[in-house]
């Protein structure tokens, strides 16, 4: 099983997805969608995007997951 994980800006309610190349064999995809609250506007690199969401999930989140 592989997972990807991504932020996208939405436009709209539309988002472009381009998977990694190691779902190259795979017939089908289970995308989730979460919304998330941004801290910043726009996030230039990964370490700003993790502070942004940083704190989203809420207190009754599993531990040991």
């Amino acid at each position: 099983m592989y997972a990807h994980r991504t932020i996208q800006h939405l436009n709209g309610l539309h988002v472009q997805l381009e998977l990694p190349s190691e779902f190259a064999d795979c017939q089908e995809a289970e995308i989730i969608v979460l919304p998330i609250m941004s801290t910043q506007n726009s996030p230039e690199t990964w370490a700003a995007r993790v502070l942004a969401v940083a704190g989203s999930l809420s207190d009754d989140f599993p531990d040991d997951i």
